[in-house]
């Protein structure tokens, strides 16, 4: 069967860090085409099939293919278009969406205050998973209920997976947020999978993982990865996340031999010896290394 798959502007699943999905990016290729900067569109139909025009990423050169099914995922928007959001007073940004605070639920009113209108799960679009909407339904309805006072509640930490092989996850805000929110105090270390003793026992050699710590405070700030068992390794990383804890804690955790998880291991001594040295120092020699 042949298969293409096209994307835009770069992204691909929950993955923010341009170092994972380039490997990501050549897995999948191993596979079926995929070209996650794509201009595809669709041309017309021809007969029982249609034909879409597309830039071939290897040799750069137009092509038009014809396929029996085209699948289109554009994603989806808040139905709140025709609530005329306005007249409520709240605060609306260029795409006519309010702002929400995401541990009490309320909306912000136009003087720049949060007030007792209430958005929660695919409606206010900040995480639309199934847990965390259920979490924002708590919350809001909580809030909206008690008359009077507000509670604002802890949130779980960050964490999307996406079920392919090997699968796709971000544990936290992600390294794009983190490097914005960081800068030289944000500290990382990689695993290549390739030849992860487990992983090849299992014929499952493949994927990346990276892990990101603060320098100075030695604190845990997330993980992107595309590694086999990758939804068991993100939920170990979640609660590590949500507990706080530093990297040398995680480090002092079992680990038991011979496992997959042995790989993060790996990655956690990496970055925690990279926390003990100077930041100037370790940025300047980045790209240096396989773990950079």
């Amino acid at each position: 069967m042949r298969v293409r798959l096209f994307g835009r502007h770069g992204s691909l699943g929950v993955l923010t860090d341009e170092k994972v999905i380039e490997q990501c990016e050549r897995l999948f290729n191993e596979e079926f085409y995929l070209d996650i900067h794509g201009d595809a569109e669709i041309v017309d139909r021809n007969g029982e099939q249609v034909r879409v025009r597309f830039t071939d990423r290897r040799s750069k050169e137009a092509m038009t293919e014809s396929f029996d099914r085209v699948l289109v995922a554009t994603g989806r928007k808040p139905n709140v278009d025709r609530l005329e959001l306005s007249r409520a007073g709240l605060a609306l940004d260029e795409r006519g969406m309010p702002g929400v605070d995401r541990h009490t639920l309320r909306c912000r009113n136009a003087d720049g205050e949060f007030g007792h209108i209430y958005m929660a799960g695919d409606v206010d679009n900040e995480a639309p998973i199934l847990h965390e909407a259920t979490d924002e339904g708590g919350i809001a309805g909580d809030n909206a209920g008690r008359g009077s006072g507000v509670y604002a509640a802890q949130r779980r930490s960050p964490l999307s997976i996406v079920f392919c092989e090997p699968q796709m996850a971000r544990v936290g805000p992600g390294h794009a947020a983190l490097a914005d929110q960081y800068g030289d105090r944000l500290s990382v270390s990689g695993f290549s999978y390739e030849n992860q003793g487990r992983a090849r026992i299992m014929a499952a050699n493949r994927g990346y993982l990276r892990l990101y710590g603060e320098y100075g405070s030695g604190r845990f700030l997330g993980a992107e990865l595309c590694v086999p068992a990758g939804e068991h390794l993100a939920h170990l990383l979640a609660w590590a996340h949500q507990q706080g804890l530093t990297v040398p804690e995680m480090v002092s955790m079992p680990f038991y031999h011979p496992t997959l998880e042995e790989g993060l291991q790996t990655a956690l001594r990496e970055l925690s010896a990279r926390l003990m040295l100077d930041p100037a120092m370790v940025n300047q020699c980045m790209e240096c290394g396989p773990g950079a």
